[in-house]
């Protein structure tokens, strides 16, 4: 159907408001990413090592924190050549970007956006950037969602936490609420999950009939199961994006039966936005080449740092090209990850690709001899129990015990928890199992729910 409003918005409203009463170049960073996406792999990495070059230069010159460290390690800025001496140069633990007054520059470009993490580790991070790496961020999400058919002055649908514990003053929510309208967005608080609120935002869908759904990945695959069980899907097809979230396979199937196949999950983080994501051919998640570079590091007690070979899991190291303010160069994020084979995607893209996010490093279980069970197990086990178990929460306490709390449908059967202890026992032995049943889950002040959780 012809969207006459969405055709104006993009083509004037947008335009006019973004790069002539604003003056910002968002959208010509756009058409260059809408350009650079279909160059070579070779190509790619020459602009990385060009924008890499000046990003060292100012580290060097104008961050404290750089000069320090580069300095510890015997680098200097024209010893970096290529990407791969980037091993070179120290990795950004979060312990060591938490001192953000060292990270800040002292020359401008200067950090006049702060933010922090929503603090999933227990240990919410306090960093800040320039304007200019706004610019590139807003950039990169416009193209990672125009793969999903999301468009600016689409009609759309945001299922999303809140991220303040206090309103923001009413002035400013004045301004959000206009925003929004204009561009067509409605947003519904995900952080409340119960039958009741799944209700209302399916009468939301019914009534904004959006284009797209943005949303947590847990939050959307809540919705999409509430849907499904009670028959409630009266729309056409829905493009979905997931986020903040691992997008499981099982998720993944209810969320084609609810909105249909055009289904994309997104990956990234609060410090540096958008760090892959999906396209048309599902495939994989693109990298945010052109702004970020992202390293997969295998690190073992007692050896080097190394590159995670291809299939294998590593940590999530990324370098922010263009935040100049208070740079993140080598970041460990906490994140793990496998990143695809080299073959170029169906789509005829050549950024490279991620095959699937695997989560944080703390999620990792220790049985009652203190051997390491992967958080997913719970992930693989609640895979084939969706119609009895809608979601659910695993918390490892100090002690070891493991708190299990759940949210049953109406095909829950009694007999389970016994079985779940049982199979808990085989799998995790030697740890005390407790369950409970809860009408919903509470996810934290940001809106995710973590699946899995271990107490540091």
């Amino acid at each position: 159907m012809n969207d006459l409003y969405g055709q104006v918005f993009r083509e004037m409203l947008y335009p006019v408001w973004e790069s002539g009463l604003r003056q910002r170049p968002t959208l010509r960073h756009l058409r260059r990413l809408e350009r650079t996406q279909w160059c070579s792999l070779d190509e790619l990495k020459s602009l990385q090592e060009a924008e890499l070059g000046k990003l060292l230069a100012h580290a060097w010159s104008h961050v404290p924190h750089y000069q320090a460290s580069f300095r510890r390690a015997g680098v200097e800025p024209g010893d970096i050549r290529a990407l791969d001496d980037l091993s070179k140069l120290p990795l950004l633990t979060r312990q060591d970007a938490a001192d953000l007054d060292a990270r800040k520059s002292f020359a401008p470009p200067l950090p006049q956006i702060d933010k922090a993490t929503s603090g999933t580790t227990g240990a919410p991070l306090v960093f800040g950037y320039d304007v200019g790496s706004e610019y590139w961020r807003q950039a990169i999400k416009l193209r990672g969602y125009a793969w999903a058919g999301y468009r600016p002055g689409d009609r759309s649908l945001h299922f999303w936490g809140s991220p303040t514990v206090r309103p923001p003053p009413l002035a400013k929510r004045v301004k959000a609420s206009l925003d929004h309208f204009v561009r067509r967005e409605h947003y519904v608080d995900c952080t409340e999950r119960s039958e009741e609120q799944l209700g209302r935002v399916v009468q939301a869908l019914r009534k904004h009939r959006p284009m797209a759904l943005v949303c947590y990945a847990q939050a959307g695959a809540a919705l999409a199961r509430y849907i499904n069980e009670n028959g409630s899907r009266d729309w056409a097809d829905i493009s979905v994006i997931a986020a903040a979230e691992r997008l499981f396979p099982k998720d993944r199937d209810e969320l084609v039966q609810a909105f249909g196949p055009r289904i994309f999950e997104t990956y990234g983080n609060r410090e540096v936005m958008l760090i892959a994501a999906e396209c048309e051919a599902h495939e994989g998640m693109h990298l945010s080449m052109e702004n970020l570079i992202v390293e997969l590091v295998v690190r073992r007690e007692g050896e080097p740092p190394r590159p995670a070979l291809e299939g294998e899991l590593g940590e999530v190291v990324v370098t922010d090209l263009h935040n100049y303010g208070a740079p993140f160069i080598r970041y460990v994020t906490g994140d793990q990850a496998v990143q695809c084979s080299a073959q170029r995607c169906a789509c005829g893209r050549s950024l490279p690709r991620l095959a699937r996010v695997e989560g944080r490093t703390t999620d990792t279980l220790r049985d009652g001899e203190g051997r390491a069970v992967s958080g997913l197990f719970f992930n693989v086990l609640f895979a084939a129990l969706a119609h009895q178990v809608r979601e659910f929460q695993v918390v490892q306490r100090k002690d070891g015990a493991i708190d299990l709390k759940l949210v049953p449908t109406r095909l829950f059967e009694d007999g389970l928890l016994e079985q779940l202890r049982s199979h808990c026992d085989r799998h995790i032995p030697g740890v005390e199992l407790r369950t409970q049943l809860v009408s919903q889950l509470k996810p934290d002040r940001g809106g995710k729910l973590r699946v899995v959780a271990v107490e540091s």
